[in-house]
């Protein structure tokens, strides 16, 4: 049974920027993603980006499930509200975005990964080894779940 894992992919590394992708774990270590379709007043975007998740806009709109439908799904995968990140303010910022896009309060809370780790694991030393904040959202899903498996054998 594994803890749940959860990257998001943004438009831009600004205050303005949204959700584009989203992957998360399930109990049984499947990783689920999902594009998300931009709202009408989400036009941040970081062309720069698209060379690390792969995502363009015209994708978004063509292939994106609108932020309720990826909240739905979200919220029905998870058996507790909470979920282990890389990164917990950028995923807190980009939750609120989604939630605040279906005038709906977060109810998810998030923790970092490495406190499911134990304190023998360099964490620091594993983040720049892997270049996880460079990689896209299922990937960093799935090096978490690596992670946690290998310290938990």
């Amino acid at each position: 049974m594994y803890p749940h894992f959860v990257a998001v992919d943004a438009s831009s590394y600004e205050d303005t920027a949204h959700p584009v992708a989203i992957a998360w774990s399930l109990a049984d270590g499947t990783i689920k993603t999902t594009l998300i379709q931009p709202e009408d007043d989400w036009e941040d975007w970081d062309y720069a980006l698209e060379d690390i998740h792969g995502i363009n806009q015209d994708t978004l709109y063509q292939r994106g499930e609108t932020s309720w439908s990826v909240i739905r799904e979200l919220e029905n995968d998870l058996e507790q509200p909470f979920l282990f990140c890389e990164d917990t303010s950028r995923t807190d910022f980009l939750f609120e975005r989604l939630y605040e896009a279906c005038g709906r309060d977060v109810t998810l809370e998030t923790g970092h990964f490495g406190d499911e780790l134990s304190s023998q694991r360099d964490l620091n030393e594993w983040l720049m080894d892997t270049g996880v904040q460079h990689l896209p959202c299922d990937e960093r899903v799935r090096l978490m779940l690596t992670a946690w498996a290998e310290d938990n054998k």
